[in-house]
C-alpha cells in the first residue's frame, strides 16, 4: 500500500488576493486585497509551522505576490527556514534589477503565467501589454540565473495556442513548462470548459511534447489522469494522480486552508488554530486519502489509486469533492476494467 506523508511536503500560499490583471479563468476572483490578509509577524509564524510540519517546497501566488510589500522579507525567512521557494507571478513587475534581487533572496524558481501569445494572452488575462511584459520578466530572470518556468491553462479561449506557447517557452530558454488545468471555479466558468475528448487530445499532446523536449525542457502537469496517456508516469510507484489534501496543500490570503489551491473548500484557518490541527482534524482530508470514498465512475474505476480525478473539476461542477471527474474521457466500464491504460493510449 502506497504511504502518504501525514502533512503536505508541497504547499501553496496565496500570499495576497490584490492583482493589476483580471483573469478570466482565475480561481480565487483576484483583485482587489481580501479582509484580513496575515500580517507580516503572522506570515513569518506561519512559515514557522509549515517548516517545523515537514514542508520542503513552498510556492507562493496570489492575486500578483510581488504587490506585497514585504514580500522580500516572507521569502527571505522561508529560505532560512530550508525551504525551496518559488514565486508565481504575471510578470509585470519583474526587470533586470529585480529579478537579481529575488536571486539574492534565494528564491528558487519563478513561474510566469502565459495563456497565450499576444492579444490572446492580454486578452485572457485582462491586462493590455502584458505579454511583452511577461516576455520580459522571462529573459530577466533567466539572465539573474533564477529557474524560469511557464505556466499554461487551456480553455476554449486559447487551447488553439497551445502548441505554439510550448515552441515559444522553449525558444525563450524556460526551463520548464507546467500545463495546469482548468477548474470551474472563481471566475471559471463551465461555459469555458473543454470536453474529455479535447482534455485527452491535450494530455497526449502533453505527453509527446515530454518526450519530443526531453533533456531540453522540463514538462509537468496539474492533470490527474497523465498516467493514462504517459507510460513513464504510469510506471513511477510513487504516481498518485491528484495531490489535493496529500502531496500538497494550500493557504489563502487571509490564512484560511483548503486542500488545493484549486478545491475550495475551507478547512480551517490559521488564525484560529494552528495548521497542523487543523489538517489533523479535517474529515475532508480524510475523505481525500481514501479513495475508497470516491463516488461515480471514479469511485469504481480499476485505476483510482494511481488518478482519482481533479477533486477541484469535480467540485466545481458537482459541488462536492467526492463526486467523479467530468473531465475524465474513459467511459465507466473501461474505466472499472482497468482498460485504456498508457500502454494503449499512447
Amino acid at each position: 500500500m502506497e504511504l502518504i506523508l501525514r502533512y503536505p511536503l508541497h504547499i501553496v500560499w496565496a500570499v495576497t488576493n490584490l492583482c493589476n490583471a483580471h483573469c478570466v479563468h482565475c480561481s480565487s476572483s483576484a483583485g482587489c486585497r481580501m479582509p484580513g490578509e496575515l500580517e507580516t509577524e503572522e506570515a513569518l509564524g506561519l512559515i514557522d509551522q509549515l517548516a517545523d510540519l515537514g514542508c520542503v517546497d513552498l510556492a507562493l501566488s496570489g492575486g500578483e505576490a510581488l504587490l506585497r510589500p514585504d514580500i522580500d522579507r516572507i521569502i527571505s525567512h522561508a529560505v532560512k527556514r530550508n525551504m525551496q521557494v518559488g514565486l508565481g507571478t504575471n510578470g509585470w513587475w519583474i526587470q533586470g534589477e529585480r529579478a537579481r534581487e529575488l536571486k539574492r533572496l534565494g528564491l528558487s524558481r519563478v513561474q510566469i503565467s502565459l495563456d497565450g501569445l499576444g492579444e490572446v494572452h492580454d486578452t485572457v488575462r485582462g491586462l493590455p501589454g502584458l505579454f511583452e511584459k511577461a516576455t520580459a520578466a522571462m529573459r530577466a530572470c533567466r539572465e539573474a540565473g533564477l529557474q524560469t518556468h511557464v505556466c499554461f491553462t487551456p480553455h476554449r479561449g486559447n487551447v488553439q495556442d497551445l502548441e505554439r506557447v510550448i515552441q515559444f517557452a522553449y525558444d525563450q530558454g524556460i526551463h520548464l513548462f507546467n500545463l495546469s488545468q482548468f477548474v470551474p471555479v472563481g471566475r471559471g466558468s463551465q461555459e469555458m470548459d473543454l470536453s474529455p475528448q479535447e482534455w485527452k487530445e491535450i494530455a497526449r499532446l502533453w505527453a509527446r511534447k515530454r518526450r519530443e523536449y526531453a533533456g531540453r525542457m522540463k514538462f509537468t502537469s496539474h492533470l490527474a489522469q497523465m498516467a493514462l496517456v504517459d507510460p513513464a508516469l504510469a510506471r513511477q510507484g510513487a504516481f498518485r494522480g491528484c495531490q489535493a489534501g496529500a502531496g500538497q496543500g494550500y493557504i489563502a490570503p487571509d490564512g484560511t486552508v483548503t486542500p488545493c489551491v484549486m478545491l475550495p473548500i475551507a478547512i480551517g484557518n490559521v488564525k484560529d488554530k494552528p495548521f497542523r490541527e487543523i489538517w489533523d482534524e479535517s474529515p475532508v482530508i480524510g475523505d481525500l486519502r481514501d479513495r475508497g470514498r470516491l463516488e461515480g465512475k471514479c469511485g469504481t474505476c480499476a485505476i483510482r489509486e494511481r488518478c482519482g480525478g481533479c477533486r477541484g473539476v469535480a467540485y466545481g461542477y458537482y459541488q462536492t469533492h467526492l463526486a467523479e471527474d467530468p473531465h475524465c474521457w474513459l467511459p465507466a466500464e473501461a474505466a472499472a476494467a482497468g482498460r485504456e491504460t498508457a500502454e494503449t493510449q499512447v
